[in-house]
């Protein structure tokens, strides 16, 4: 692998860490800056948002009800460079949480794809578009 495939990796790995991250502190805005502002976020239920307001809404509505105070983790599978300025991740997600009297023990994983863009010297996510749930 190259130096600067190497050097692209690491970058989308860090988009996908922080993602991870601003989840786990219920932090939309900071979900929002890993997205491009044109991203498409396809939910495991099959829910179609399009664009930062709705995403923001959806992620929203997420964070704040089912999957509130929850982790998400993401296990990488591969990733393929489709051009220089456009990457495929293929992952693992789980969302966790270990229940604390007022909130039930959550645990989900699904499958998921994420799309990247180069935008400038920054990698964001163009479009996320996750399985359903395994059992």
């Amino acid at each position: 692998m190259d130096t600067n495939r190497a050097s692209d990796e690491s970058a989308i790995l860090r988009v996908e860490a922080d993602y991870d991250r601003c989840w786990a502190n219920g932090d939309i805005d900071g979900l929002l800056a890993c997205l491009t502002e044109d991203a498409v976020l396809v939910s495991p239920r099959g829910d179609v948002a399009e664009g930062h307001a709705e995403i923001r809404r959806e992620l929203g509505d997420v964070l704040g009800g089912e999957a509130l105070r929850s982790t998400h983790h993401i296990e990488v599978v591969r990733i393929r460079f489709v051009t220089d300025d456009v990457a495929v991740l293929d992952g693992i997600a789980t969302v966790d949480r270990p229940g604390d009297g007022d909130l039930p023990r959550l645990s989900i994983e699904h499958r998921f794809t994420d799309v990247f863009v180069r935008r400038g010297a920054s990698w964001l996510v163009a479009h996320i578009r996750a399985a359903a749930p395994r059992d």
